[in-house]
């Protein structure tokens, strides 16, 4: 029986074989295509992550340029207001030693001058 069985089964083991090589490609098939959808859903969230941080870098630098102003801003008034801090000291140690008084007239006008400052100041 054995021996009419594998007589009979010879001639079909290459079409067997063939058979069980398409079932696995198939299978194959079916596990890279699963691959393929979870890559894409993968990547549409990456892209909309990257999208994010690009819009949160291009806000990040819009600020840094708004305070590079203010910087270069602060520092021109900073400088001004020195200059002209320095010029209320030299008018007070170019006075002699007799403007010097109770309430002297020197510190009244370098008070006047303060006060000028103050009020061109924003």
């Amino acid at each position: 029986m054995q021996v009419i069985l594998a007589k009979l089964l010879a001639p079909l083991i290459p079409y067997l074989i063939a058979g069980v090589i398409a079932l696995a490609g198939c299978a194959y098939m079916l596990h890279l295509r699963h691959q393929l959808a979870a890559a894409t859903v993968a990547n549409t969230l990456l892209e909309q992550t990257n999208q994010a941080n690009a819009a949160a870098i291009a806000a990040y630098q819009a600020q840094a340029v708004k305070w590079n102003a203010a910087v270069d801003a602060l520092g021109a008034e900073s400088a001004t207001s020195d200059h002209q801090v320095s010029l209320i000291n030299e008018r007070i140690d170019a006075q002699p030693v007799s403007a010097d008084a109770p309430v002297a007239p020197v510190l009244a006008a370098a008070l006047n001058d303060i006060r000028h400052l103050q009020q061109a100041a924003p």
